[in-house]
């Protein structure tokens, strides 16, 4: 009757153990089909005055990247992405400014090559709510070359570095870690001054990236354990993790248990354990 009672109070404490899970790793890429929808917003000011056009194009891309979740479960409590960054590539946009009758308008054209969004180094780490992620600080890096005709002629490069709130899906698909629903904020620069012809200028533009149409994905590949003892994951070696030792005690050839590799969970692996207590490191 005592060896069921302790049973019944080991299995219960087992049970009630919050377990946690080792990180998980993917590396993610830009899944193929996934579309970028890129709007330029141009307003220029000439001697005729200011006036704003917007013009957009929906093409392919490319991306990758590092993610790290807390579990390779879901649902998932935290994603921290060390790295992101996405290949926009090439696109041209064609504007009309300063439309007036009989005289027309004023036309503008901008290619834009090299395009570049990414987290800056060291990425963004947050928690999880509801299947979203969200990063109210996340540090961006944006860049793209530019060539401008028309109105104006002009050639540059613009590096723009900003910090905004940022947010994305995270699931599962199959073994792949699957994240959705990639919301930029908009992408604010003026081209510099010196770089503007007599009478031109500012010249501000803006980038609205919209990712809703793509996904990146990757295998998510589970993390190892390497606090030994700690049999149940819950970061500590405890009652439930001696609980777990009981359960598997006699021969058990390659059982985390066997502490010390003999085959036979037994009084060699309970002194080893003893040593281990505590929180992991």
């Amino acid at each position: 009757m005592r060896q069921v009672a302790i049973s019944s109070a080991i299995a219960g404490f087992l049970v009630a153990a919050s377990p946690a899970f080792a990180d998980a790793t993917a590396e993610i890429t830009v899944d193929e089909g996934s579309i970028a929808t890129v709007e330029l917003v141009v307003s220029i000011t000439t001697p005729l005055g200011t006036d704003t056009d917007a013009a957009s194009v929906s093409q392919t891309f490319t991306g990758q990247g590092v993610a790290v979740v807390d579990s390779d479960v879901p649902p998932f409590l935290s994603l921290d992405l060390p790295s992101l960054s996405f290949d926009l590539g090439s696109a041209s946009f064609s504007y009309e400014f300063f439309c007036l009758p009989i005289i027309g308008c004023q036309n503008l054209n901008v290619s834009v090559d090299n395009f570049m969004i990414g987290l800056d180094k060291g990425g963004v780490s947050g928690g999880v709510d509801s299947g979203t992620a969200s990063y109210p600080d996340a540090p961006f890096v944006s860049s793209f070359d530019y060539s401008v005709s028309g109105i104006a002629d002009i050639n540059g490069s613009n590096v723009v570095p900003e910090i905004y709130p940022f947010s994305i899906d995270v699931g599962m698909t199959g073994p792949d870690l699957l994240l959705t629903n990639i919301a930029l904020e908009p992408i604010v620069f003026e081209i510099p001054p010196e770089d503007l012809p007599d009478l031109i200028g500012p010249v501000v533009i803006t980038a609205n990236v919209d990712l809703s149409a793509a996904s990146m994905s990757g295998l998510l590949v589970p993390g190892e354990d390497d606090c030994d003892g700690d049999f149940n994951g819950d970061g500590a070696v405890n009652g439930a993790d001696f609980g777990a030792m009981l359960s598997a005690w006699g021969p058990c050839k390659g059982c985390p248990e066997d502490l010390n590799g003999d085959g036979v969970v037994s009084g060699a692996d309970v002194g080893a354990f003893l040593a281990l207590w505590g929180p992991c490191p």
